[in-house]
């Protein structure tokens, strides 16, 4: 009796020995990342990719005098001097960051921000605490002309003068005095905050030429106040003879939400302790509902 032969063993495809542990190993990876990024839920917590386009290269770190032997001459080069300045100088005393003179980004892609008048007088001034002295020839040519050519507008008394001053009151205190905004204005300039919230009207009503010379009247017949307060009103009447029928007919409360009781006295020329007479025009009127 012959024996069975025995059966033949089922071979597993080559391909597929191949493909089952790579999608084993895949699986698995993909595991391990959503695993890391569910304990992180707060994404902006992580660093983000270096942009290789910004990144600090060698040169970030290297002094001016690296690349420039002689910083004053690169400069003046093909230039008119305005400055008896060098480098040197000031290194030699000690002023060894850029940044100590020339606002911040000193070096952008197409300039080099130069410093300010307010830099250099961190340093430089004329009192006896300053650094370094502050006359003009210190650090200026003899014969350059010093009055900066916004000054040389037809409209910079008039009107220019005072947006300059707004945006940098310094700038003007390099060559100006306080005592030079005085002279002209009456008053010291620019404004200070308590001005515009209290004592202006007390000025207006002692001389009202001191803020005519500068606020332009109304071309309509609205009044010089109306300029800034009530320019909603009516255009056919000021607000002086027109803010009485209001307090009478809607009260005084919202005159009083900028106003005190003192604001009147200026205005009708009375004292406080006379105001009570009027205190009736002052609350709103029975027949009529303040307006919101």
């Amino acid at each position: 009796m012959e024996n069975p032969k025995p059966k033949a063993k089922r071979q597993i495809p080559l391909w597929l020995m191949v493909v089952v542990p790579l999608v084993t190993v895949g699986l698995a990876l993909v595991a391990v990342a959503v695993a890391w990024r569910s304990s992180d839920p707060d994404e902006s917590t992580r660093s983000p990719i270096p942009d290789p386009s910004i990144q600090v290269t060698s040169q970030a770190f290297l002094s001016c005098t690296d690349c420039h032997e002689d910083l004053d001459k690169v400069f003046k080069d093909g230039l008119v001097p305005q400055l008896l300045y060098t480098h040197e100088m000031h290194f030699g005393k000690g002023v060894s960051e850029c940044a100590v003179c020339h606002p911040a980004n000193t070096h952008e892609p197409d300039k080099i921000n130069k410093p300010t008048m307010s830099r250099c007088f961190i340093c430089h001034g004329l009192s006896e605490e300053a650094i370094a002295p502050g006359s003009c020839d210190t650090c200026h040519p003899p014969g350059m002309r010093q009055k900066p050519t916004s000054h040389l507008a037809d409209d910079w008394v008039p009107l220019a003068h005072s947006e300059a001053a707004l945006e940098d009151r310094f700038e003007c205190l390099t060559c100006h005095e306080q005592a030079t905004c005085d002279s002209c204005h009456g008053l010291e300039m620019p404004h200070e905050d308590f001005f515009i919230e209290d004592t202006h009207p007390l000025v207006y009503f002692e001389d009202p030429r001191l803020c005519e010379n500068c606020h332009a009247q109304p071309t309509d017949r609205r009044d010089f106040c109306d300029t800034c307060h009530h320019p909603e009103g009516p255009k056919d009447v000021a607000w002086i003879q027109y803010h009485p029928t209001v307090v009478r007919d809607s009260g005084g409360q919202t005159c009083f939400e900028c106003h005190a009781v003192e604001t009147c006295a200026v205005c009708h020329r009375r004292g406080v302790e006379d105001l009570s007479a009027d205190e009736a025009l002052l609350a709103p009127s029975p027949a009529v509902t303040p307006s919101s």
